[in-house]
């Protein structure tokens, strides 16, 4: 078998190109090195006060776990909002106290000062007085489910039908504008998918990881697959006070470290990995307190 071989330029050229392409690679890898880290950067008075205090204060998401009818459990704050309020704790340097909140204290909470920011998923509505960082901590790409012979067969007979969700989940609006349908908000995804396998509501709709595990279930071959690639309209976006703008580039910059370095991706297949617990539990008799 005859052997192909470069001649000498060539192989000069193609040692040439290797040698740019290690220099490139490098040149890369030094300004993803030398990118400055959190902790460099900034923080305007709401970050300052919380260092300051020697402590941030978050206001999250809480609901109550599935539990025995006859012993209900008290609301503990949600896994995932809890998980994003530690990483911008330590990335401050400073402890991390969670404050539990029912979707209608949480912005007077941070009206008032009693907690420094909200990570409580995507607000029902904007008010005056708050303002968001740039940038989505909820990024995974949604689904939706139906009773496998139900009245629901199609995505168009979505129309007017209800949909349950969860408190703060992107996922509302976006079965509202792509389908037409009524979402139906409940205090966890864990509540709404009770509501759903209980008959309340003709469709479910929730992160598709979540979804797709639990359909690999047996006690989920009664549903199907209605709708995939649902994408949330509006951010799951951290709030703050409105004027503090350093404070604002803060957050936006953690959550572009978050989205690139996986953070967000762990912090979103564990709540998967939660809520499919959680809503196992359904089946050996435990029920969702409200």
């Amino acid at each position: 078998m005859a052997e192909h071989r470069l001649p000498k330029r060539g192989l000069v050229l193609a040692g040439t190109a290797l040698v740019l392409a290690m220099a490139v690679a490098g040149l890369g890898g030094a300004r993803a090195f030398t990118t400055p880290p959190l902790s460099g950067l900034p923080k305007g008075p709401v970050l300052a006060h919380a260092i300051e205090r020697g402590k941030l204060v978050v206001g999250v998401r809480r609901y109550p776990r599935p539990a025995p009818p006859e012993a209900p459990t008290p609301p503990e704050p949600d896994g995932f909002d809890a998980t994003l309020a530690r990483q911008l704790a330590a990335s401050l340097g400073v402890p991390l106290e969670l404050v539990g909140l029912d979707p209608a204290a949480q912005e007077a909470a941070l009206r008032e000062g009693r907690v420094d920011l909200l990570v409580a998923g995507v607000p029902a509505r904007s008010t005056h007085g708050i303002a968001a960082a740039p940038g989505s901590y909820d990024i995974g790409r949604g689904l939706l489910v139906s009773l496998r012979r139900g009245k629901v067969q199609e995505p168009s007979a979505l129309r007017g039908a209800s949909v349950c969700v969860g408190e703060g989940s992107g996922y509302a609006a976006a079965v509202s504008q792509r389908y037409g349908a009524q979402p139906r908000s409940y205090p966890s995804s864990v509540h709404a998918a009770s509501a759903f396998m209980a008959g309340e509501c003709a469709a479910l709709a929730e992160d598709a990881q979540v979804l797709e595990r639990l359909m690999r279930s047996e006690e989920w071959r009664f549903y199907k697959p209605l709708a995939g690639d649902l994408r949330p309209p509006s951010d799951a976006a951290i709030r703050l006070p409105e004027g503090d703008a350093m404070s604002r580039d803060y957050l936006a910059a953690a959550l572009r470290q978050w989205r690139a370095d996986g953070t967000l991706d762990k912090a979103r297949g564990a709540r998967a990995g939660n809520l499919q617990f959680e809503i196992t539990l359904l089946k050996d008799g435990f029920v969702c307190h409200s």
